[in-house]
Parts: C-alpha cells; sequence; structure tokens
C-alpha cells in the first residue's frame, strides 16, 4: 500500500472501527466495501453497511478523496473535518441516522452529488445554498417539514429528491432553479405550489403524487420542456386550461383525485402517450379527448362515465383503453376505429350490447367484460384472431356465438355466471385454449368436440345442470384441474383414466354412485374432492394413485372401509371422512 503515511493512519482507524480490513479496488462503486488508489493517492472510499457509527475527525487527512460512499450505517453526526475535503465530488450518506448537517457542510463547494436519503433529517443549514456545484441533491425519505430560502442558490442543481418527507409547503426561491430537470416531490403535505412554477423552465419530470395539493397554478403551463407530470393521489378538483400548453409531455397521471371535468385544451396535448385518470368523479370526456394522436394509453377506470364520446374512435395509436368501474351503458360504435388497441377493459360497467364494430380490433389480445348486463355477443367476434384473453364472466349471456370458435389464438375463456343453456359445438375449435371456465350457468349437457382441446389445461363446468360427461373428456391429455361440482352426474365415463396430467378432480355434490376403476391410471392425481355423493363404495384402484395427497369423501355413505382408508392415511395422505 503505497500511500502517504497520514492516508494510512486514516485507514486504518476506520478499519478498527468496522473491526475488518478495507481492501483496495480497482473500481468504486457504492454498494461495495473498498477504497480506490489514483497517483499515490485515496481518491475515492467506499464502507457501505459496516456498521459505522461515526466518522474520525482523521478522515480531513484523506484530502485528495473524490468520492465517499458510506450507506447504510449508524452515523448520527457528520464532522466539520469532511466538510474540508477540497476536492470531494460525491458524498453518499443515505440509510444512516443523521438528524442534522452541520453549517461547515456550504465548504464543500466542488460537490456535484449529495446523497442523504433514509436519514433522519427535520430541517436543513441556510448554508446548503453555498454548494455552487451541485448538479444532484437526494433528500428523500427524511422528516423534513421546511426547507430553507437558500435551497434556490442551488443554480447549477439538475436532479432535487425531496419525496417521502412531511413538507407542507415549497419556498418560492426553488422556481429558481432554472438548471432542473428532475423535481421528485411526491408523498409530502403540500397543499399548493408556488405561482411562480412555470419559471422552472428546463423541468422534465415532476412527481407530486400523494400530496394534498386542490389545484395546480396556472402558470403550469409554462413547463413547456415537462414530458412526464405525477400527480397521483392528492385532491385535484379541476384543471387549468394552461395544461394544454405541455405539448412536450408524454405521461400524465391523474389518478386518484376529485376530478369531475377534464378542460377542453387536454386534447392539446400533442405528444401525450399514457394518460390516467382512474379513481376520479368524472361524469364525461371532452370531446377534444380523440385530438390525442400519439396516445398509447388511456385509463378511466373507477369514474362515474356514462357514455364514452364517438371522437375516442380518432385515437388510432391506442393500445390500451381501461374504462371498468364506471356506469358505461354502451360502448361507442367508433370503437371499432382502434385498430391498434390489444387491451380493453369494461368490466363493471351496465352494458348490454357489444357493437358488431369490435369485430374491426384485428390487433386485439385481450377484451375483459365480466360484471355487466351483456345478453348478446355479435357474431363479428369471431373475427378477433389475435384474442388471448376473453372474460364475459357474471352477464346475462343466454347463447354463445358459433363465430367463437374462430378465435383460434384464444389462451383463456371466462364465461361463468351466465345463463348459458348450450354451448355450441364450434367450442371444440379453440386450438389454443389453455384454460376454459363455464361453471355457474345453466348447461344440462356438454359438446363431443369438447375432446378437441387438447391444449386445455383447465376445464371449470361445476354448478351447472349436467347429468352427462362425454366420453371425449378422455382426450384432454394436458388436462391439470377439472372442476364438475354441483351437478347430477351419476356416473364418470372410463376415459377419465386417461387424463395422465390431471391433478386437482372435483367431483363433490353429484349423485354419483360409484366410480370407474379407470380412475386409478391418474398417476398425476393429487387433490381428489368425492364430498356429498352417493357413494357406497371406492375402486380398489384408488390404492395405487401415487402422488394423491388428499382426499375427501365427507357425506356419502361409504361402510367398511376402514382398512383401506387406513392403507391410505399410512401414505401421508389427508383424509376427510
Amino acid at each position: 500500500m503505497n500511500i502517504p503515511e497520514k492516508e494510512r493512519e486514516a485507514l486504518e482507524l476506520l478499519e478498527t472501527q468496522i473491526e475488518g480490513s478495507i481492501p483496495e479496488i480497482s473500481e468504486l462503486e457504492r454498494y461495495k466495501l473498498g477504497y480506490c488508489v489514483n497517483e499515490g493517492h485515496i481518491t475515492g472510499l467506499s464502507l457501505f453497511s459496516c456498521g459505522l457509527s461515526n466518522i474520525p475527525p482523521i478522515i480531513g487527512s484523506l484530502t485528495f478523496l473524490k468520492e465517499i460512499y458510506f450507506r447504510g450505517n449508524n452515523i448520527s453526526l457528520i464532522p466539520d473535518a469532511l466538510c474540508y475535503l477540497p476536492i470531494l465530488e460525491i458524498l453518499d450518506l443515505s440509510e444512516n441516522s443523521l438528524k442534522s448537517l452541520p453549517e461547515s457542510i456550504k465548504s464543500l463547494t466542488n460537490l456535484n452529488e449529495l446523497h442523504l436519503e433514509s436519514n433522519h433529517l427535520e430541517n436543513l443549514p441556510e448554508s446548503i445554498g453555498d454548494l455552487s456545484s451541485l448538479l444532484l441533491l437526494d433528500l428523500s425519505e427524511n422528516k423534513l417539514i421546511n426547507l430553507p430560502p437558500s435551497l434556490g442558490d442551488l443554480n447549477k442543481l439538475k436532479t432535487l429528491d425531496l419525496s417521502n418527507n412531511e413538507i407542507l409547503k415549497l419556498p418560492d426561491s426553488i422556481t429558481d432553479l432554472n438548471s432542473l430537470k428532475i423535481l421528485y416531490l411526491g408523498n409530502n403535505k403540500l397543499d399548493n405550489l408556488p405561482e411562480r412554477i412555470g419559471s422552472l423552465y428546463s423541468l422534465k419530470r415532476m412527481n407530486l403524487r400523494n400530496n394534498n395539493l386542490t389545484n395546480l397554478p396556472e402558470t403550469i403551463g409554462d413547463l413547456v420542456s415537462l414530458t412526464s407530470l405525477f400527480l397521483k393521489g392528492n385532491t385535484l378538483r379541476n384543471l387549468p386550461s394552461s395544461i394544454g400548453k405541455l405539448s412536450n409531455l408524454i405521461y400524465l397521471g391523474l389518478s386518484s383525485n376529485k376530478l369531475n371535468s377534464l378542460p377542453n385544451s387536454i386534447g392539446s396535448l400533442s405528444a401525450l402517450e399514457n394518460l390516467s385518470i382512474s379513481s376520479n368523479e368524472l361524469l364525461e370526456l371532452p370531446s377534444s379527448i380523440g385530438k390525442l394522436k400519439s396516445l398509447l394509453r388511456l385509463e378511466l377506470s373507477e369514474n362515474r362515465l356514462k357514455l364514452l364520446p364517438d371522437s375516442i374512435g380518432d385515437l388510432s395509436f391506442l393500445r390500451t383503453l381501461r374504462c371498468d368501474r364506471n356506469q358505461l351503458t354502451e360502448i361507442p360504435d367508433p370503437i371499432g376505429k382502434l385498430t391498434s388497441l390489444k387491451t380493453l377493459k369494461i368490466d363493471n360497467n351496465i352494458i348490454d350490447i357489444i357493437p358488431e364494430s369490435i369485430g374491426q380490433l384485428k390487433q386485439l389480445t385481450e377484451l375483459s367484460a365480466y360484471d355487466n348486463k351483456i345478453k348478446h355477443l355479435p357474431d363479428a367476434l369471431g373475427e378477433l384472431t389475435s384474442l388471448e384473453i376473453l372474460d364475459l364472466s357474471k352477464n346475462e349471456l343466454e347463447r354463445l356465438p358459433e363465430s367463437i370458435g374462430a378465435l383460434d389464438s384464444l389462451l383463456e375463456l371466462d364465461v361463468s355466471t351466465n345463463k348459458l343453456a348450450y354451448i355450441p359445438p364450434s367450442i371444440g375449435a379453440l386450438s389454443s385454449i389453455k384454460s376454459l371456465i363455464l361453471g355457474f350457468n345453466r348447461l344440462i349437457d356438454t359438446p363431443k368436440s369438447i375432446g378437441f382441446l387438447t391444449t386445455l389445461e383447465i376445464l371449470d363446468l361445476g354448478k351447472n345442470r349436467l347429468s352427462l360427461i362425454p366420453e371425449t373428456l378422455g382426450s384432454l391429455t394436458s388436462l391439470k384441474h377439472l372442476y364438475l361440482y354441483y351437478n347430477e352426474l351419476s356416473s364418470i365415463p372410463d376415459s377419465i383414466g386417461s387424463l395422465h396430467s390431471l391433478k386437482y378432480l372435483y367431483l363433490g355434490n353429484n349423485k354419483l354412485a360409484k366410480l370407474p376403476d379407470s380412475i386409478g391410471r391418474l398417476k398425476s392425481l393429487k387433490y381428489l374432492f368425492l364430498r356429498d355423493n352417493f357413494l357406497t363404495d371406492l375402486p380398489n384402484s384408488l390404492e395405487t394413485l401415487p402422488s394423491l395427497k388428499y382426499l375427501n369423501i365427507e357425506k356419502n355413505n361409504l361402510k367398511g372401509y376402514l382398512d383401506f382408508l387406513h392403507k391410505l392415511e399410512l401414505r401421508g395422505i389427508k383424509i376427510l371422512k
């Protein structure tokens, strides 16, 4: 270790404090232990999570230090000696126990980055404004309530993170930070912004989520460089019309506020790609929303919308549209013009019909419309050849169109909790299907064509009126979950023994008097539910099920099977009887 004596002594003292050696490393990293040497002097020192509780004054001997990383220790005070390191550029004291900063911090005039996040700071000294070279200041996750006016003197500052504090008010001087590009103020207690906030003309990202803001100043429209604005979790009731001047804005997050309307000027946000307005009190959307030609994602969930404007069809690049949990009674016909749309969520509304134009959405991969009042599906549904997920559960459907069999990309179909009495044979053409949920309907039979669904892994036919299961069921060799509970089945076909991948079999609450011996061929079966049937005996082949872990035979008419069941219990199988 060819370094000056004073530097060596400082290093050795630090080693005694952390009770371990500090290795020399070629490249300094904030999450590593080590020091760097350049031209015979220590220029970088990292003591990450070493249990260091205080910084010895001898640190002032390391006058060539440019970088200090003391993250994740128990440091409660910064010695003045550290503040007189003449060429220090990066100081990281995050995740420590600091409650205050010394006035002498002003001497670090070459400092570019100051990381003080995750401490216990309650205030800042006025002298912090003398850090004339500072580019990044991270004070997130502290206990700050107020900020000194001198903060506005940091005229080179580009990134300021004050998130997760208890700040009540920003000093007006913060608007003097002309170089600022990133300002994070999320999770504080701000109820307003300085009127001159628009003076931050270099600002690109501003995060104000989870504060107490009730309005925004008109000058916010002067932040013409802004690309991202996060306002989620405030109490905003309206937006200033000047917001339409943010011509470079790409992301606008307004969810979880009290907005009941949007200004017409919102249509002027020509660069906007992502607009989130979920969990507000919107009654309608302005027709100008259709002018957002760059929009890729529109989130309108959990509002009070009864209609969508026809102009929504003009969002030709839109990929995701979420309108769930509103009061929509219909979907406008121009929805079919959204030819780039991949995800459409209209759950939890009072929609009773899907327009024929839905068939024009050739790129759609997910359509979720559960918990509505839909009684009829258009034949055009079968034209959605890219569709992978279709959820129509909790509606009032009495039939499915034959065209549903044309959905050859479909992976998941859920039509549970409807009024279906019939499944079209075309269902057997769903060549990619993995999950088919048909439970809680009025089905009295299942088409034989269901046996063609060789990719199927989950089949739910529970809570119907089935008295018969087709032999073709045995062709479902990929099936892992089979739900047939709460039906009127008196027998199970022998072909069930061919379901070699089956792990879960639910046959409870039927009228079964016996099981086929072939059930013993279900080598993957782990859970077998037979509760509430008329079983008087069990096939001996059950004893040969190598994977069985759980057997429920409650509420049957079984007698004289104690020895048989005891053998199963000896294998560690849990039996409810």
